[in-house]
């Protein structure tokens, strides 16, 4: 504890200890707890269903159902489903998902959408790691349902851009690292378990390094009711514009 304990710094030496670790993620607390209660039983599970088009457009109507966009962020920024959360599919499904559904509080049922069966039941096995276990069933294609495309903003826009905060969603260290000047940085992890930084009235310009981690948190702030914007391209793309502005005003 060195200069910390001569000072009975507690607080002082926890800071330095906690400096430079990764943001964890909020739904942390809730698997800690589970570990430690144990999870509920959930029985045998039958295999999930490829679903109706017409059922699911009209659940999702009655907002009874969260459809899940599991495609890449270059895909979901074409079109999506309105209203739908943007988890990735692959190796990280499931912690995205977490990032997301909060299967405390969020009661809809998932409608996945996937590749074929495999696939769905692959990322149906991996959301049940993190305790998100209701699903309805899955679709193979987003035609014939409700779609919205996401709002996004070029770096060159963005200083005459009436935003009413740039968040960004990557980790404390990234941020610390180098960030676009006035934004203000809440992991993704973290994000809907602290809306209360974020301003309830004007548009949110959100980014992450690449654009991923960004398109995970920027569905779930959308579907929250915020007005979203994001950066494409993100920080990566921000960085190299800048880069390019700064040298023309050297030269």
């Amino acid at each position: 504890m060195g200069p910390y304990l001569a000072d009975n710094d507690e607080q002082g030496f926890i800071d330095e200890l906690l400096d430079g670790q990764p943001d964890a993620h909020a739904y942390f607390g809730r698997m800690k707890r589970e570990n430690r209660e144990g999870p509920a039983v959930m029985g045998e599970r039958t295999p999930l269903t490829e679903l109706e088009t017409a059922d699911v457009a009209k659940d999702l109507a009655a907002d009874k159902v969260t459809f899940i966009d599991t495609r890449p962020h270059s895909e979901v920024h074409e079109g999506t489903v309105a209203r739908s959360l943007n988890v990735p599919a692959g190796k990280s499904v499931a912690s995205y998902g977490a990032w997301v559904v909060n299967p405390e509080t969020d009661k809809n049922p998932l409608v996945l959408l996937a590749q074929d069966h495999d696939q769905a039941q692959d990322m149906w096995d991996h959301l049940v790691r993190v305790g998100i276990d209701n699903v309805a069933g899955y679709l193979t294609s987003i035609d014939g349902l409700p779609t919205s495309t996401p709002q996004l903003i070029r770096p060159e826009e963005l200083e005459g851009f009436d935003a009413a905060m740039v968040l960004d969603v990557r980790n404390r260290t990234e941020h610390t690292a180098g960030h676009i000047p006035g934004s203000h940085q809440l992991s993704g992890g973290r994000v809907m378990w602290h809306l209360d930084e974020l301003p309830t009235q004007g548009a949110i310009v959100s980014y992450c390094q690449s654009g991923v981690r960004n398109s995970v948190a920027a569905s779930a702030l959308r579907r929250a009711g915020y007005d979203v914007v994001e950066l494409d391209g993100s920080y990566a793309a921000w960085t190299m514009w800048n880069q390019a502005r700064e040298s023309v005003s050297s030269n």
